[in-house]
């Protein structure tokens, strides 16, 4: 039957067994389509994959970096409120384009209310009446005279004097309580006031800092006295300064911060090779602190003008 075999010329007959392998490689021809969709799909998934370790990667390096931004603002005591903290960069918006200016109309003055010429060229100031004239200022900003005060024992302190400092950027203040002093090394030495290559005097910079070692503006009486190194028990010279004074020694720029305060020598200078510092300051309210450091002798500043 034509079921079962199919007729070929020449007088052959195919059977079905080869139309069933007929179909059979059909079905294995559809069978790799689907193994070349698979392996596509498996190709994309992959890409997915990577795509999501980078994403984790790239998130852990930013929690780093803003961990590292966070510790750098606590050591220079920026806080989450100074207009100057960094902003995370975001979208940045279009620049507003300035409208065109008007022309300025011309205005005629008349001849009547015009103000007459002075000689020289110029305009004359306006005569006033009953009032003084402003104090001429100088535009040097060399420091004056270092402080001599005399010691403890001595007669009452002389009046203050301030040290002009260079403007400079502000430091940040803590509205803590000082819990210690900490003297600035870098800026405490002695000084040569007239250039005859002797110690005149020595200029003492300390800081007071509360529990986050932060600047603190505090206010006290302050008492330093210097050991020679030649004789470390007796003192060499002590100075006294009252809090209206050392608050106008108080300091919180880039070059200066702290309490400084430049002061003579009351008696001969240090035979040795180093002296110490003892600094202690008392407020009003009871607080109490002190701290030494250890400095040398040589001179390292010059006040000669």
């Amino acid at each position: 039957m034509l079921s079962q075999e199919i007729l070929k010329p020449h007088g052959r007959r195919i059977p079905c067994v080869t139309l069933v392998c007929c179909l059979a490689l059909a079905g294995c021809k559809s069978d790799l389509n689907q193994q070349l969709l698979e392996r596509e799909l498996r190709y994309q998934e992959d890409q997915i994959y990577n795509l999501q370790d980078d994403l984790q990667d790239k998130c852990a390096r930013l929690d780093s970096v803003a961990g590292e931004n966070a510790s750098l603002r606590r050591q220079l005591g920026v806080t989450e409120a100074d207009p100057l903290k960094g902003t995370r960069p975001g979208r940045s918006r279009p620049a507003a384009v300035p409208a065109p200016g008007a022309v300025p109309p011309a205005i005629e003055i008349p001849e009547a209310i015009r103000a007459p010429a002075a000689r020289g060229g110029g305009l004359a100031p306006p005569a006033l009446d009953n009032i003084p004239p402003l104090p001429a200022t100088s535009s040097s900003t060399t420091d004056p005279n270092p402080l001599s005060l005399p010691g403890s024992e001595g007669a009452a302190s002389a009046p203050a004097a301030a040290v002009a400092v260079p403007v400079s950027y502000d430091q940040p203040l803590s509205d803590g309580r000082p819990v210690r002093l900490v003297v600035t090394t870098t800026t405490t030495g002695c000084f040569d006031d007239n250039g005859d290559g002797q110690s005149d005097g020595i200029n003492v910079t300390f800081e007071p800092r509360d529990s986050e070692e932060k600047l603190v503006a505090a206010e006290g009486a302050v008492s330093i006295t210097v050991f020679d190194a030649a004789a470390p028990t007796t003192p060499l010279a002590t100075w006294t300064i009252p809090t209206e004074q050392a608050a106008a020694h108080f300091r919180r720029t880039t070059r200066l911060r702290g309490m400084h305060f430049p002061l003579r020598w009351t008696a001969a200078p240090p035979a040795g090779d180093h002296v110490r510092v003892v600094v202690h300051m008392a407020g009003a309210d009871g607080m109490a602190l002190e701290t030494d450091a250890t400095i040398p002798a040589a001179v390292v500043q010059s006040n000669a003008r």
